[in-house]
Protein backbone atom coordinates (compact mmCIF):
# COMPACT_ATOMS: atom_id res chain seq x y z
CA UNK A 1 0.00 0.00 0.00
CA UNK A 2 1.04 3.68 -0.21
CA UNK A 3 2.77 5.80 2.42
CA UNK A 4 2.95 3.97 5.71
CA UNK A 5 1.33 6.69 7.84
CA UNK A 6 -1.61 7.20 5.49
CA UNK A 7 -2.40 3.52 5.03
CA UNK A 8 -2.60 0.57 7.36
CA UNK A 9 -4.20 -2.85 7.65
CA UNK A 10 -6.61 -3.99 10.34
CA UNK A 11 -7.29 -7.65 11.01
CA UNK A 12 -10.46 -8.40 13.01
CA UNK A 13 -11.08 -11.78 14.66
CA UNK A 14 -14.43 -12.53 16.31
CA UNK A 15 -14.90 -15.57 18.56
CA UNK A 16 -17.49 -16.51 21.15
CA UNK A 17 -16.14 -16.42 24.70
CA UNK A 18 -16.33 -20.22 24.82
CA UNK A 19 -14.07 -20.15 21.72
CA UNK A 20 -16.65 -21.47 19.27
CA UNK A 21 -16.20 -20.47 15.65
CA UNK A 22 -18.23 -17.63 14.24
CA UNK A 23 -19.64 -18.21 10.76
CA UNK A 24 -20.47 -15.95 7.84
CA UNK A 25 -22.14 -16.33 4.48
CA UNK A 26 -22.00 -14.47 1.24
CA UNK A 27 -25.25 -12.69 0.54
CA UNK A 28 -24.13 -11.08 -2.70
CA UNK A 29 -25.96 -7.81 -3.28
CA UNK A 30 -29.22 -8.67 -1.48
CA UNK A 31 -28.27 -6.42 1.45
CA UNK A 32 -26.01 -3.42 2.12
CA UNK A 33 -22.88 -5.56 2.50
CA UNK A 34 -21.80 -8.63 0.56
CA UNK A 35 -21.16 -10.81 3.64
CA UNK A 36 -23.28 -11.50 6.71
CA UNK A 37 -21.75 -12.52 10.04
CA UNK A 38 -23.88 -14.96 12.07
CA UNK A 39 -24.03 -14.36 15.83
CA UNK A 40 -26.15 -15.62 18.71
CA UNK A 41 -28.19 -13.33 20.93
CA UNK A 42 -27.39 -13.47 24.66
CA UNK A 43 -23.78 -14.47 23.92
CA UNK A 44 -20.45 -12.93 24.85
CA UNK A 45 -17.96 -12.34 22.07
CA UNK A 46 -14.23 -11.65 22.07
CA UNK A 47 -12.89 -9.31 19.39
CA UNK A 48 -9.19 -9.19 18.54
CA UNK A 49 -7.96 -6.23 16.49
CA UNK A 50 -4.45 -6.16 15.01
CA UNK A 51 -3.21 -2.97 13.33
CA UNK A 52 -0.14 -2.91 11.06
CA UNK A 53 1.88 -0.75 11.09
CA UNK A 54 1.28 0.03 14.75
CA UNK A 55 -1.38 2.64 15.53
CA UNK A 56 -2.34 3.24 19.19
CA UNK A 57 -6.04 2.61 19.87
CA UNK A 58 -7.67 5.00 22.34
CA UNK A 59 -11.21 3.64 22.61
CA UNK A 60 -13.69 1.17 21.15
CA UNK A 61 -17.46 1.23 21.10
CA UNK A 62 -20.04 -1.16 19.68
CA UNK A 63 -23.51 0.20 18.92
CA UNK A 64 -22.55 3.37 20.81
CA UNK A 65 -21.55 1.61 24.05
CA UNK A 66 -17.94 2.07 25.14
CA UNK A 67 -15.98 -1.09 25.91
CA UNK A 68 -12.84 -1.68 27.94
CA UNK A 69 -9.86 -2.60 25.80
CA UNK A 70 -6.90 -4.81 26.71
CA UNK A 71 -3.66 -3.73 25.01
CA UNK A 72 -1.55 -6.70 23.89
CA UNK A 73 0.70 -4.66 21.60
CA UNK A 74 3.88 -5.79 23.35
CA UNK A 75 3.19 -9.29 21.94
CA UNK A 76 3.17 -7.96 18.36
CA UNK A 77 6.49 -7.30 16.66
CA UNK A 78 5.17 -5.16 13.79
CA UNK A 79 1.87 -3.73 14.98
CA UNK A 80 -0.67 -3.02 17.69
CA UNK A 81 -2.96 -5.70 19.11
CA UNK A 82 -6.07 -5.24 21.25
CA UNK A 83 -8.78 -7.44 22.69
CA UNK A 84 -12.22 -6.41 23.89
CA UNK A 85 -15.41 -8.22 24.84
CA UNK A 86 -18.95 -7.47 23.73
CA UNK A 87 -22.22 -9.03 24.78
CA UNK A 88 -25.25 -9.39 22.50
CA UNK A 89 -27.65 -9.60 25.47
CA UNK A 90 -29.63 -6.47 24.54
CA UNK A 91 -30.02 -7.51 20.88
CA UNK A 92 -33.15 -9.13 19.42
CA UNK A 93 -32.98 -12.05 17.04
CA UNK A 94 -33.12 -10.97 13.39
CA UNK A 95 -36.33 -11.55 11.48
CA UNK A 96 -36.26 -13.59 8.29
CA UNK A 97 -34.50 -11.70 5.49
CA UNK A 98 -33.37 -8.97 7.94
CA UNK A 99 -29.82 -7.94 8.77
CA UNK A 100 -28.52 -5.70 11.55
CA UNK A 101 -25.73 -3.20 10.94
CA UNK A 102 -23.45 -3.38 13.99
CA UNK A 103 -21.27 -0.26 14.22
CA UNK A 104 -17.81 -0.99 15.58
CA UNK A 105 -16.11 2.38 16.20
CA UNK A 106 -12.34 2.46 16.67
CA UNK A 107 -10.84 5.75 17.85
CA UNK A 108 -7.09 6.17 17.65
CA UNK A 109 -4.85 8.37 19.81
CA UNK A 110 -3.99 10.75 16.98
CA UNK A 111 -7.62 11.79 16.44
CA UNK A 112 -8.39 9.29 13.69
CA UNK A 113 -11.63 7.33 13.81
CA UNK A 114 -12.83 4.31 11.86
CA UNK A 115 -16.25 2.68 11.72
CA UNK A 116 -16.24 -1.01 10.82
CA UNK A 117 -19.80 -1.69 9.64
CA UNK A 118 -20.51 -5.34 10.43
CA UNK A 119 -23.60 -6.79 8.76
CA UNK A 120 -24.96 -9.34 11.21
CA UNK A 121 -27.82 -11.79 11.44
CA UNK A 122 -28.62 -12.57 15.08
CA UNK A 123 -30.01 -16.00 15.97
CA UNK A 124 -31.72 -17.45 19.02
CA UNK A 125 -29.71 -20.22 20.73
CA UNK A 126 -32.25 -22.83 19.61
CA UNK A 127 -31.61 -21.89 15.94
CA UNK A 128 -28.01 -23.03 16.08
CA UNK A 129 -28.21 -25.24 12.98
CA UNK A 130 -28.71 -22.09 10.83
CA UNK A 131 -25.92 -20.43 12.78
CA UNK A 132 -23.28 -22.72 11.26
CA UNK A 133 -24.44 -22.59 7.63
CA UNK A 134 -21.79 -20.87 5.56
CA UNK A 135 -18.06 -20.57 6.21
CA UNK A 136 -16.09 -20.33 9.45
CA UNK A 137 -14.94 -16.73 9.89
CA UNK A 138 -11.22 -16.91 10.57
CA UNK A 139 -10.73 -13.15 10.25
CA UNK A 140 -11.65 -10.03 8.27
CA UNK A 141 -8.87 -7.94 6.74
CA UNK A 142 -9.44 -4.24 6.12
CA UNK A 143 -7.07 -2.15 4.02
CA UNK A 144 -7.47 1.39 5.36
CA UNK A 145 -6.50 4.79 3.99
CA UNK A 146 -6.42 8.22 5.61
CA UNK A 147 -6.62 11.15 3.23
CA UNK A 148 -4.25 13.97 4.22
CA UNK A 149 -5.92 16.53 6.50
CA UNK A 150 -8.87 14.27 7.38
CA UNK A 151 -9.56 12.29 10.56
CA UNK A 152 -12.00 9.73 9.14
CA UNK A 153 -10.42 6.51 7.92
CA UNK A 154 -11.68 4.99 4.66
CA UNK A 155 -11.87 1.25 4.07
CA UNK A 156 -10.48 0.58 0.60
CA UNK A 157 -10.72 -3.20 0.70
CA UNK A 158 -12.49 -5.75 2.90
CA UNK A 159 -11.65 -9.47 2.72
CA UNK A 160 -13.42 -12.22 4.67
CA UNK A 161 -11.38 -15.40 5.24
Amino acid sequence: MGESRNSFKITLIIRSNNDNDVFYKRDGRRFDAENTIKLLIEQNYRFTVTIKPSLPLQSVSVQGAGLSVIDLSQQESEGSKYIFHWSSTKISASKKKDRTLVQLLLQFQDGLSLVLPLQVKFYRPEDNDHLIWGNPLNFIDYDCLVKPGLTAVNIVKEVFR
